[in-house]
């Protein structure tokens, strides 16, 4: 196994619990690849990453019952304390399966989280595809 390709995903948000679909660049990235793992990660410690169904209703609840996981208000932490704990307890990171040139995600999407208050803020999610050497048929 090795590195095969590295990459990144840059986007613009706001928030905050506010879901950026990212699925179409990421399964992007799985083209070509016969068998590997691609690693996510999101750069910081406000944002998160997560997988979800692909449904409006169904992120925009999400979206909503953030607001029940981490009060924002109460920290001995001023500003941004729910931020760095929601992300936390989501994660930063994920490790996708890439079979056949793509990721089997049967409905689902996956999504930035963005924690922070901010109206623009640029982010970044740094991307590792780790497969046999003879797997890929194409580069980055």
């Amino acid at each position: 196994m090795k590195v095969a390709r590295l990459g990144s995903i840059e986007l613009t948000t706001y928030g905050p619990n506010k879901l950026f679909d990212i699925t179409d660049r990421v399964e992007e990235m799985a083209k070509g690849v016969k068998l590997g793992i691609l690693a996510l990660q999101a750069v910081g410690s406000t944002g998160a990453l997560v997988l979800l169904p692909r449904r409006r209703e169904l992120a925009e609840a999400f979206e909503h019952n953030l607001w029940d996981l981490v009060p924002t208000l109460g920290w001995r932490h001023p500003g941004n304390a729910y931020a760095h704990l929601r992300s936390t307890l989501i994660g930063t990171m994920l490790a996708l399966p890439v079979i056949e040139g793509s990721i089997p995600l049967e409905g689902a999407g996956i999504f930035f989280l963005e924690n922070q208050p901010a109206s623009r803020r640029r982010r970044r999610i740094v991307a590792s595809l780790i497969t046999a050497s003879a797997d890929i048929n194409s580069g980055i």
